[in-house]
Formats: C-alpha cells, sequence, structure tokens
C-alpha cells in the first residue's frame, strides 16, 4: 500500500565535486543494461524507489543521465555542491519544478542556473518512471565556450551569481535534432577516444540547437511552417536515412514540391538548424562511424561520401570532431 503523502525525501545530485562510481558489480543486470561502456554510474535502491545515475566527464560538459522508478509517493530532493548552468530534457513522463514555476513534461527541455544551497523538490507519485538527461557547465567554463561562441552568452543574460534561475520562460519541445543526438548518446557503445569525440561533439550540437531554440524564442511560427510541417519532417528523415548523398537546397525543394525560401525557414523553424548544417551533421555522423569498421579504408569512407580526396575527408573531421581519424581508439 503506498503512501498518500509525499514525505520520503530522495536526494539527487545534479552535480557531484568527488565522484566514486558504483561498480558494475553491485547494479543489477535490468540496470546495468543501461549503461554507456563510457560512463561512471551510482545506482541506490530501497523500498521506496530505484535510481540509475549516469556520468560522462566530456571536456567543459559534465554530462549526466537519471533514471529514476518510484515504488512509493516520494520527494526528489535535487541540489548542486557547486554553480552550475544545466539543460534538462525530460524522456518518460515529467516532473514538476514548483520552484521554477512551472512542470517539465515529457518531450520538453529547459535550461537554468542552480546557485549551491538552494534545492529543488519534485514529488513524483508510485509506480513512474522517468529519465531525464542533463548539460552541467560550471560558469568558467561557460565564459570559455562563449568566447568561442558568442550565441551561448544567450543563455547567461539576466543571472545572478548567487541566486538560482531558469534561463528560458516557458519550456521548449525537444525536436527532432535534439532527440537524435541524445539517443546517439544513449546508445552509444563506443569507448577510449572515440567515445570521447563522439560524444563530446554531440553534446555540443545540442547546446548550439538549444541556444538557437532559445534566441528564436520570441519569434513568430510562420503559417508557412505550419502548413508543411509534414514535408519539413520528410525531409529530415529522408536526409538522416541518406547521409552520404549531397543534395543542393534547389533539388531538395523539387523533389518535395516545395518553394525553396519556405523550406528552409519551415525546417530552421521545426530543429533549429539549417539544412545544410544538418546535411553536414548526419554525414559526420556516418564518417565516424564508418571509421570505427576496420575492414573499410578511408578512400572507400571518401568515395562513398563525395569527398575528392582522403585529404578533405579528413580536414572536415579534424574539423568536426577534433580529431584525426589515427587517433581514434
Amino acid at each position: 500500500m503506498h503512501s498518500t503523502l509525499y514525505n520520503v525525501n530522495k536526494s539527487l545530485p545534479l552535480e557531484r565535486t568527488i565522484y566514486r562510481y558504483t561498480p558494475n558489480s553491485s547494479i543489477p543486470a535490468e540496470y546495468l543494461q543501461l549503461k554507456l561502456p563510457y560512463a561512471g554510474a551510482y545506482f541506490r535502491q530501497d523500498a521506496e524507489c530505484d535510481m540509475l545515475s549516469q556520468h560522462l566527464t566530456l571536456g567543459p560538459y559534465s554530462v549526466w543521465l537519471h533514471d529514476i522508478f518510484s515504488k512509493d509517493n516520494i520527494l526528489i530532493r535535487s541540489y548542486t555542491p557547486v554553480p552550475i548552468y544545466t539543460l534538462q530534457f525530460m524522456f518518460e513522463d515529467g516532473l514538476a519544478l514548483p520552484k521554477a514555476g512551472y512542470t517539465l513534461e515529457e518531450r520538453e527541455c529547459s535550461g537554468f542556473y542552480l546557485f549551491p544551497g538552494q534545492p529543488q523538490r519534485s514529488p513524483m507519485t508510485a509506480d513512474k518512471k522517468v529519465f531525464s538527461f542533463h548539460i552541467n557547465i560550471l560558469p568558467m567554463q561557460m565564459d570559455v565556450l562563449a568566447n568561442k561562441d558568442p550565441q551561448l552568452r544567450n543563455l547567461m543574460l539576466g543571472i545572478h551569481p548567487r541566486v538560482s534561475s531558469r534561463i528560458n520562460s516557458r519550456p521548449y519541445h525537444i525536436n527532432g535534432v535534439c532527440d537524435m543526438l541524445i539517443r546517439k548518446i544513449m546508445t552509444c557503445k563506443y569507448e577510449g577516444a572515440s567515445a570521447h569525440y563522439f560524444l563530446h561533439r554531440c553534446v555540443t550540437d545540442i547546446m548550439i540547437n538549444f541556444t538557437a531554440q532559445h534566441m528564436d524564442a520570441s519569434e513568430p511560427f510562420l503559417y508557412s511552417s505550419m502548413l508543411h510541417t509534414d514535408t519539413c519532417h520528410n525531409i529530415f528523415d529522408y536526409l538522416a536515412e541518406h547521409p552520404h548523398k549531397t543534395h543542393s537546397l534547389a533539388a531538395l525543394a523539387y523533389m518535395y514540391n516545395i518553394n525553396k525560401e519556405e523550406m528552409e525557414d519551415c525546417f530552421h523553424q521545426h530543429f533549429a538548424i539549417s539544412i545544410t548544417d544538418y546535411m553536414h551533421m548526419i554525414k559526420m555522423m556516418m564518417i565516424f562511424h564508418s571509421l570505427q569498421t576496420a575492414s573499410v579504408s578511408l578512400a572507400d569512407i571518401s568515395q562513398v561520401a563525395g569527398y575528392k580526396t582522403p585529404g578533405e575527408l579528413v580536414n572536415d573531421l579534424i574539423a568536426y570532431y577534433g580529431v584525426n581519424p589515427t587517433d581514434l581508439t
């Protein structure tokens, strides 16, 4: 029989300063199968809930994946021991965030600045499963990133350094690009350098996409974008299924019988990325994955991906992932 009160507090550290991960041997098989090879993990299990928290250290990013299953009504007390900027993406149900003033529903995302000593409390009913994905960045690291990409400063506007606050006034929908990137992270089986560079780039692209959504939040959603919703999603899926092909925007517009300018506006409004940048992203992913296959040569990959020489491919890979193929293990 479940309690009718949310008087069972469960601590959920959103960040840590000392890492003492739970050994794989102490994680039950049903949860161990969720664990990424490159991640450290914390696991706790008691009469009220099960919690699996996976952690990825990726340069300036501290990434956390939290799986929580409640067996009774509980109150999740989330906190951080250090100031952080954090982006939170909700999958598998939502959670109320009373201090933020709203509920973060399933398939919604939001940004926060969190200061120590100001915990958030979220009630969670019995027999509920939530999964949340978090990207944490220390303020000093955020300054470094913003110096490289000034658009990131839009996430820092109006923030008081000693007061927890939300970055966006309302949650954003998890669009197709962020959904794809997070799923790539959740299913990544790489280890070592391959895992680090691939996951780091995925997180960088999520940051870029969230920032684009934040910058465009006040812009009206065009009627033509609503009218061509299905077309834009079809283009998105088609390009994902054919990453090796090179398409001009004019050719895509002709294929889908849509005005080129309307297609570009529609795609950006739905996915917070240009078609050109999206095509480059999925091509780079295809190349990266292909390089993990020993039986495929760099020359063959270059030819399939449409490069004139392997050297051009290597230059693009270094520019995108920050690593030479010879350094991947």
